[in-house]
C-alpha cells in the first residue's frame, strides 16, 4: 500500500483501490480494489482502472479509458477517450493513447508519441 493514501469509493458504492493523498481520482471514476493510484497521478471523468493496475508519477487517465489486467502508466503518459490497455502494458514517457487497444505492448490504435 501507499503511505498518506485513502481506498476509494466507487461510483457504485464497492470498497475501490489504494489512492494516495497526492493524487487525483474524482468520484465518478471506478478503481479496482488491488489498483494502485500513487504519487501525483490522476484518474478523471468516467476512467476505469480494473485488475490490479499501478497509475503513478504524473499520469493522467481520463475520458472513458480502461486499464485492466497488470498495466502500468507512468511518468508523464496520457490514456483518454476510448482507449483500452491491458496484458501486462507499460505506459510511460511522454505517450499518449486516445482510442483502440493496447495489449500486451501490441497496439491495435493509432499511438501518438511526442
Amino acid at each position: 500500500t501507499i503511505a498518506h493514501a485513502y481506498v476509494h469509493t466507487n461510483p457504485d458504492g464497492s470498497e475501490g483501490g489504494w489512492v494516495a493523498e497526492t493524487a487525483v481520482v474524482e468520484d465518478t471514476c471506478y478503481i479496482n480494489k488491488d489498483a494502485e493510484v500513487a504519487e501525483y497521478a490522476q484518474v478523471l471523468d468516467n476512467a476505469k482502472v480494473l485488475g490490479i493496475c499501478l497509475v503513478h508519477g504524473f499520469a493522467i487517465v481520463k475520458d472513458d479509458a480502461i486499464l485492466d489486467d497488470w498495466c502500468v502508466v507512468n511518468e508523464g503518459a496520457i490514456v483518454s477517450g476510448t482507449a483500452f490497455v491491458c496484458g501486462g502494458t507499460v505506459v510511460g514517457g511522454k505517450s499518449r493513447i486516445a482510442c483502440g487497444i493496447v495489449d500486451e505492448d501490441k497496439i491495435y490504435t493509432r499511438l501518438i508519441k511526442e
